[in-house]
């Protein structure tokens, strides 16, 4: 089980003890010091008016509604933005399609990726993203004081667990565990299975990269049995690695 709001024992440069400790450090009250510049609430499809090239991948994944703040705190800007998901692993798959560029994987938070720009993590059935102007190779303590913030204000929802079937096989999370939940998903998570599951609908997938045998995994779920007969006819038989009821393990 992972607790998405454990903060790891293995501390980073620069990461202050007020961070870790929900403490606002010697500046004073988080709250006072954080001045909203702009705020915007987009529920269901109105998500189109904030985003017009990607609002399809994050409906594919059950989007409910995004709150995005623009904020100046404590003399830099920032945006912040929450994205209320279906649940938990909806929460868990939007994120891990856009993890790229890290600097700190799963550090800051059980499950987070801290970038040149940007500091994602999960909480419960909810997706933050908190960009900052000021691009900061180090770890940036004021975006995790300000996520923190946020994240302990928050109505999350239920707490991502992997899948039994792939724990002996997933070491790290971030930037290598990607969950998929339709064709757009696949397009953006994992494009070479595009062809293999052209036609099934109804799924999820889960993609990462097993390090003990450099092997690419999948775990594919569904409650459509002919979708499993279909999916296993297209497998080399040496790729097939598992299988049980609804679900196939496989190499490729």
């Amino acid at each position: 089980m992972r607790t998405l709001f454990k903060i790891a024992l293995l501390l980073v440069a620069s990461f202050s003890f007020y961070s870790l400790n929900g403490q606002s450090g010697p500046s004073g009250d988080i709250s006072e010091q954080i001045k909203i510049k702009r705020e915007r609430t987009f529920k269901g499809e109105a998500l189109y008016g904030f985003m017009n090239g990607g609002s399809e991948l994050y409906l594919e994944y059950g989007f409910k509604d995004l709150r995005a703040i623009d904020i100046s705190f404590r003399g830099n800007d920032y945006t912040v933005e929450i994205y209320k998901m279906a649940g938990p692993e909806e929460a868990f798959g939007i994120y891990s399609i856009h993890t790229f560029g890290m600097l700190y994987a799963d550090t800051l938070f059980e499950i987070s990726c801290h970038s040149l720009m940007q500091l994602q993590t999960v909480a419960g059935d909810t997706y933050y993203s908190l960009v900052f102007e000021t691009p900061s190779k180090e770890v940036n303590s004021d975006a995790v004081e300000l996520i923190k913030y946020y994240i302990e204000r928050a109505e999350n929802q239920g707490e991502f667990e992997l899948p039994s079937e792939i724990n002996e096989f997933v070491t790290s999370v971030s930037g290598n565990l990607k969950l998929m939940m339709g064709p757009l998903g696949v397009m953006a998570g994992s494009s070479e299975l595009i062809d293999l599951l052209k036609n099934m609908s109804n799924y999820k997938i889960w993609v990462f990269k097993d390090e003990n045998s450099a092997t690419s995994k999948a775990l594919f779920y569904t409650k459509d049995e002919n979708s499993i007969a279909h999916l296993k006819s297209l497998l080399a038989p040496s790729a097939l690695v598992l299988q049980g009821k609804g679900w196939l393990l496989f190499d490729f």
